[in-house]
């Protein structure tokens, strides 16, 4: 603060006034007018790192304080007389485009003003190949094929495997599941009310359990990455890190649980890239694969009610075990055959010989 005052001397002759001045020793921050981030990857954080000094002769308090996309640390200190502080002004934005904000700083006395700006561009980063198809696998059994995430840039990109296409797409169902948990909580509750107002002092154990998981469960919830998730296919790594100008190799495992086509979409986030990169995933599973070694049995010319047996070979052409059923039939002269077995299982690459018993009952051609 400045004081100022008037001396006053007075004399028989004449008045003489002096005036006083004194300046209070005031705290001067040094700031930068603007900081200008040029272009700059999108979501990615980009820092600049200003030198503050404090040219006043008083120790200054300070604050600061910016918008988003930018952010500040420290956000609050002490700066003595003419000593310097580095401060730390991030920019992560997370749209493509121009971005600009203010960075205020107040020592209580004035407030000094930043212009911030910075471009948010996408980065040569992505992914070899959108599409994987997977070679036709058995099922129970799995195979695999890669693809290559490559970063032509010169940031070190971070990956993860996504399981929706945007951002918030991937917070509705957030929400969603939080409104369910809300839901059985209320349940839970009302539940637990109506036992005691019946008797039961404490309640059901296991519905005082669930509350008690509940707050744990949503605040899991709250810090869910939302990774990709899947029954059949299956993606490593889920997530990392890949250097300037390098590339990293991913191995998606393809595992059928039945004789389905089945297709999919895992959704690539990478810094430096406004929108996740999808990739479809895409796979066919085969079930046991057997075989008759004949096509077609020609019986010839047989008397009526006379027996007859033949063998064919029941052959498991796949890479595993097979279980086979026979599956009777009343139609035509199917009830004038037996087999036997009629059940059983065949190893992979084995066979199992079926015995045929035939004896006619009626007379003419057929075919069954």
């Amino acid at each position: 603060q400045d004081y100022s005052h008037e001396l006053v001397c007075v004399t028989e002759n004449e008045r003489i006034v002096v005036p006083i001045r004194a300046i209070g020793a005031r705290a001067i921050l040094d700031f930068p007018a603007q900081l200008d981030f040029s272009k700059c990857p999108v979501r990615y954080r980009t820092q600049k790192t200003p030198l503050v000094r404090n040219v006043g002769n008083q120790a200054a308090r300070y604050q600061l304080s910016t918008e988003s996309p930018f952010s500040v640390v420290p956000a609050v200190g002490t700066l003595d007389a003419g000593d310097t502080v580095q401060v730390t002004v991030g920019f992560h934005p997370l749209t493509k485009g121009d971005h600009c904000s203010l960075l205020s700083c107040n020592t209580g006395e004035e407030n000094i003003r930043t212009n911030l700006h910075g471009e948010a561009v996408d980065v040569n980063a992505g992914l070899s190949t959108n599409f994987v198809e997977v070679e036709k696998t058995f099922i129970t059994m799995s195979s695999h094929t890669t693809l290559f995430i490559e970063n032509r840039s010169n940031i070190t990109a971070h990956f993860q495997w996504k399981a929706f296409p945007t951002e918030e797409e991937e917070n509705e169902e957030k929400k969603r599941l939080l409104r369910f948990l809300r839901m059985q909580r209320e349940l839970w509750q009302e539940k637990l009310m109506e036992e005691r107002e019946a008797g039961k002092e404490k309640g059901s154990g296991e519905d005082r359990a669930a509350l008690l998981r509940l707050p744990g469960e949503m605040a899991k919830l709250h810090q869910d990455p939302m990774l990709f998730s899947d029954d059949i296919f299956f993606i490593e790594p889920m997530e990392g890190e890949i250097g300037p100008n390098c590339s990293a190799e991913i191995k998606v495992t393809f595992k059928p649980l039945e004789g389905l086509e089945y297709l999919s979409v895992a959704y690539c986030s990478i810094s430096g890239r406004e929108s996740r990169l999808p990739l479809r995933l895409s796979g066919e599973g085969q079930g046991p694969l057997i075989d008759f070694s004949s096509p077609r049995l020609d019986l010839g010319n047989m008397s009526i009610h006379n027996s007859y047996v033949y063998e064919v070979e029941l052959i498991n052409l796949g890479a595993i075990d097979a279980a086979f059923t026979y599956i009777p039939s009343a139609a035509n002269v199917g009830f004038c055959f037996k087999f036997a077995p009629e059940q059983g299982i065949i190893a992979a690459g084995g066979s199992q010989t079926v015995h045929i018993f035939f004896s006619a009952t009626v007379v003419g051609r057929f075919q069954e």
